[in-house]
């Protein structure tokens, strides 16, 4: 049995950021049983939040959107699929915290990746110059992400905000940037799908050669419900519109819920289609589902029971990660994502370390301010 971490560190002693969230980190891989490189895990992870070092654990923390509580990092399991796959996303930061000097730390950690793992940045020097001016506004800048699996070396993919220019330009912005990818003749289907308060959130793509490279755009929807993202998510020859359906109702609690800015479709985009290849359905589960965490993974049993997809592993991680009865637990859960590979669901569940949630709650959500921190 795989014992409960504490995500905060006990009383009098100073932990820095990064060490919290690495025992977090080595908590999921034990209870998922990774059967991957664990320190090469670790070693990456601690690369991602080298920047991290200017700043304690435990002062006002900075400005992030990633995370309910501004952790600034999450980790995700997959579930379902052939391999055992652990993801990690993480924001570069530097201080004083600003859109720009986190842009800058996000070039600096790109060119480290390059160096140290052979990350490939040839797309990204392609659209980083259309990233050249950040309103404060802006709820961030690049994120970047790395994937875990046994027998193959990490990889890297990002995520360019594509608000951070300002939100009415972000549409704008994307256009360029696809058309500086190759694949600008996916924009009008794209555009013909956007509902009048969906907002493009995410340009992503791997940090490996062209021919390999996946190109997401993530889509965040303003008002969604099962029905509306189901159709969303909807591809010729890929249709999955009724699971999709059924997976978001009973996230949500029943299928005549709606949710508000916290559903997010992403579409790959490959050269020589006009209409995206594959969608994947995102939806965020704290708050926005529920508030315990308790229900959350009864919903998420459920639901993978219901795509014949065990829990095993899910439970486990769940179990190591609270820090006392689940009843009383918040925060644990971040978002969980659907998509199917050769026919079959695919469930990918994302978790927090809560570096922040128990002091300030959910200050990632709808703060009054942004920069540099939500705290003066």
């Amino acid at each position: 049995m795989v014992s409960a971490i504490a995500a905060e560190p006990q009383a009098g002693h100073e932990a820095h950021r990064i060490e919290v969230a690495s025992r977090t980190l080595r908590a999921i891989a034990r209870a998922y049983e990774f059967d991957g490189d664990t320190e090469e895990l670790t070693d990456v992870f601690h690369t991602l939040t080298e920047s991290w070092r200017e700043a304690p654990a435990f002062g006002q923390p900075p400005w992030s959107g990633l995370g309910a509580d501004a952790s600034g990092c999450d980790v995700s399991i997959v579930l379902g699929g052939p391999h055992r796959e652990i993801r990690v996303t993480a924001e570069a930061q530097f201080y004083p915290a600003s859109p720009q000097s986190y842009w800058d730390a996000a070039l600096c950690l790109s060119e480290t990746l390059a160096a140290r793992y052979g990350a490939d940045l040839a797309r990204l020097y392609a659209v980083k110059d259309l990233f050249h001016s950040f309103g404060a506004e802006a709820a961030g800048a690049l994120w970047h992400g790395a994937v875990f699996r046994k027998g193959r070396e990490p990889w890297f993919k990002i995520y360019l905000h594509l608000m951070s220019q300002g939100r009415p330009l972000a549409r704008k912005t994307a256009a360029a940037a696809l058309g500086r990818l190759g694949v600008f003749h996916v924009w009008p289907d794209l555009e013909a799908r956007l509902q009048v308060d969906d907002e493009l959130l995410f340009l992503s793509f791997d940090l490996v050669a062209a021919a390999r490279s996946r190109i997401k755009l993530y889509v965040r929807h303003g008002e969604a419900s099962p029905a509306s993202l189901a159709s969303t998510c909807s591809l010729a020859g890929a249709d999955h519109s009724s699971d999709v359906r059924e997976f978001v109702g009973a996230l949500l609690g029943g299928d005549d819920r709606s949710i508000r800015r916290g559903a997010l479709t992403s579409f790959q985009l490959e050269q020589g289609s006009n209409t995206p290849v594959h969608s994947t359905t995102h939806i965020r589960l704290y708050p926005h589902c529920a508030w315990s965490d308790a229900d959350l993974t009864g919903r998420l049993k459920r639901v993978l029971q219901r795509f014949d997809i065990a829990t095993a592993s899910y439970e486990a991680v769940i179990a190591a990660l609270a820090r006392g009865p689940l009843e009383r637990e918040q925060g644990i859960h971040g978002w969980a994502s659907i998509q199917w590979a050769n026919r079959h669901p695919i469930v990918t569940v994302y978790l927090s370390p809560r570096l922040h949630l128990g002091r300030f709650g959910a200050i990632g959500l709808d703060p009054d301010r942004m920069w540099p921190s939500p705290f003066g």
